[in-house]
C-alpha cells in the first residue's frame, strides 16, 4: 500500500481544496477515479499482451476434504517445506503381492475389506512404493492431500518395471514401450518380477489431515489402445474423477507379514484403489496397489456413518489498494474465503453408497497477508472487518474472520475501502472486476503465493493469446 509521488501531490491538493470548497463528496470522487484511470492506463502499458476480455478468475475451485477436530483450522497456506524424494528402483516383494492378490481377487468386489478413512501426517518421513497394478481402463495420477494442499506422487505406469521371463529383461510399462512389448503386458498380473520406484515424504506438517485419491486424466472411451477394442462399462469415468479413500474407493491393508522392502522395526500398510465408480464396477480395488512404509507411518481413521466430513473448496483474492498504481505486485490485501458443506457417508452392508447426507454450508475468510500499512474495511458478502494496516496484523498473522454471510464463490462479491494517505476522508474502493477491466483484485488457488514487495505479478498469470 504504497503512494507514487504524482498520487500523493493528487492527494493533497484534493484535500487541499476541499478544504475551502465544500464539495467533499465530488473531489473525494474525482480523485477516486483519476487514481483508477492512471492505474488503468498503467496496468496496459505493463501487460500489452494480456486478453482483459477473458476475465480474472484464474481459480480453480478444486474440492479438497477437512475431517475431525481439525476440521475448522485455517487451512489453505500452500507453502509448506517438505522434502519429496525419488529412490532408485528397487525390486518388489512378490511374496507380499501374492498375499495382497490373495485377498483382493482380480474382478470381485472387495470394498466390504474397510470402511473409507483418512490419515494424519506421522512425526517422521514415511515411503511410498508401487508394487501392482491391475486391468484398469481409465488412465489416472496418484495424490495425496494434505492440509487442502495437492501433492503429486506418480502418473500410471510411470517407473514401474516388469519381467515374465527367468532372466529378468526389464520393461518399463509406459505407452511408449507397450506397443512393441506386447498388450498384454501393461499391468502386472502374469509378471514374474517387478521393480518400481519409491517416494519418500520428509518435513510434511505432522498433525494435517491427509488422503489419498486417484484423479482421472482419461476415461475409459479415450483410451481404447488399452483394450485393442472399446471398454467395458464400468471404465466411462469422467475425466477428473476422483477415487479417494474418504469415499470408500480404496482399502487400508494392514494384516499381512512384513514385505522385504520394509526395514525391521517399521510399520507398513497395502493400500488398494480402484478408478472407477460406476454402476458396473468391479470395485476389486487393486487397478493400483501400493505399499507405504517408514519408522511411523500415516494410520487410517475409519470414516463411520456418523463422521462428518467437511467438503471445502477456498478461492484466494490477491488485492491492489491504489496506494500505488503502477506496481502491480498484488499483495496489498491477500485474503482466502473458503465454502465448507457439512456431509456424513450412508453405508449399506458396509458399504458407503453414492450419495451422502448433506447438512450445513458455512464460510470462513482468513487474511493471510497485507502488503502495506493503510487502514481499510474489507467486505466479503454481507460481512464487514475493519482492519488497520500491516502494522496492526502483523501482531495477528492469519487472521480469521469466522461466520461470513452472503458470500458467492462464483459471484466474487468482495469489496475493499482504503483510507488513503494524508486524508480522513479518501476512500478508495477495489471490488472485483468484470471482464474487461483493468484488475485491482484477481481470484486465485490457494497454492498461489504472494510476491514480494514492489516486485509485480509475471504475465504469465493472465491470459496471453496464443498468437502473441
Amino acid at each position: 500500500m504504497k503512494t507514487n509521488a504524482r498520487n500523493l501531490m493528487m492527494v493533497i491538493a484534493a484535500v487541499a481544496f476541499t478544504a475551502c470548497s465544500n464539495t467533499d463528496v465530488f473531489d473525494n470522487e474525482a480523485v477516486e477515479k483519476d487514481l483508477k484511470a492512471s492505474y488503468a492506463e498503467n496496468f496496459a502499458k505493463k501487460y500489452p499482451n494480456v486478453d482483459m476480455s477473458k476475465g480474472w478468475d484464474f481459480s480453480t475451485k478444486t474440492p479438497y476434504f477437512t475431517f475431525g477436530s481439525n476440521a475448522s483450522k485455517a487451512r489453505t497456506r500452500a507453502d509448506y517445506s517438505y522434502d519429496f524424494t525419488e529412490g532408485e528402483p528397487v525390486e518388489v516383494d512378490l511374496n507380499t503381492v501374492a498375499k495382497m492378490r490373495e485377498k483382493l481377487t482380480e474382478g470381485e468386489d472387495h470394498r466390504d475389506l474397510g470402511k473409507a478413512f483418512y490419515m494424519t501426517v506421522p512425526s517422521s518421513e514415511f515411503t511410498i512404493l508401487p508394487v501392482f497394478q491391475g486391468e484398469a481402463g481409465a488412465v489416472w495420477d496418484l495424490y495425496v492431500n494434505v492440509g487442502g494442499v495437492n501433492i503429486k506422487i506418480w502418473e500410471k505406469s510411470q517407473d514401474i518395471y516388469l519381467t515374465t521371463d527367468a532372466n529378468k529383461e526389464w520393461h518399463p510399462i509406459t505407452d511408449e514401450q507397450v506397443d512393441s512389448w506386447g498388450e498384454s503386458q501393461r499391468n502386472t498380473l502374469n509378471a514374474t518380477g517387478v521393480k518400481a520406484v519409491p517416494y519418500t515424504f520428509k518435513n510434511l506438517p505432522v498433525g494435517e489431515d491427509m488422503y489419498f485419491y486417484l484423479k482421472i486424466t482419461k476415461s475409459g472411451t479415450d483410451t481404447q489402445n488399452y483394450w485393442g477394442t472399446v471398454p467395458p462399462p464400468h471404465y466411462m469415468n469422467d475425466v477428473d474423477d476422483e477415487m479417494t479413500s474418504v469415499d470408500q474407493m480404496m482399502l487400508a491393508l494392514q494384516d499381512f507379514d512384513k514385505p522385504s522392502n520394509v526395514p525391521d522395526g517399521y510399520q507398513y500398510m497395502l493400500i488398494g484403489c480402484e478408478d472407477a465408480n460406476q454402476e458396473h464396477s468391479d470395485w476389486d480395488m487393486n487397478d493400483v496397489v501400493f505399499l507405504v512404509y517408514g519408522q511411523k507411518i500415516p494410520q487410517p481413521i475409519e470414516i463411520t456413518e456418523g463422521t462428518t466430513v467437511y467438503d471445502s473448496k477456498t478461492v484466494r483474492y490477491m488485492i491492489e489498494d491504489l496506494g500505488s498504481t503502477d506496481d502491480f505486485d498484488f499483495n496489498d490485501i491477500v485474503i482466502d474465503v473458503t465454502e465448507s458443506v457439512a456431509k456424513t457417508p450412508v453405508y449399506k452392508n458396509d458399504v458407503i453408497l453414492d450419495h451422502w447426507n448433506t447438512g450445513e454450508t458455512t464460510y470462513k475468510a482468513v487474511i493471510r497477508h497485507l502488503g502495506g500499512t493503510l487502514p481499510f474495511v474489507l467486505k466479503i458478502g454481507d460481512t464487514e472487518y475493519a482492519a488497520g494496516g500491516q502494522e496492526s496484523f502483523q501482531t495477528s498473522p492469519n487472521t480469521e474472520i469466522n461466520d461470513v454471510k452472503g458470500y458467492d464463490m462464483n459471484l466474487h462479491n468482495i469489496s475493499v475501502q482504503v483510507k488513503q494517505n494524508n486524508s480522513s476522508e479518501v476512500y478508495n474502493k477495489v471490488t472485483f472486476p468484470k471482464a474487461g477491466e483493468a484488475p485491482m483484485i484477481i481470484a486465485v488457488d490457494p497454492t498461489q503465493n504472494w510476491m514480494p514487495e514492489r516486485k509485480s505479478v509475471p504475465e504469465s498469470w493472465f491470459y496471453i493469446p496464443e498468437n502473441k
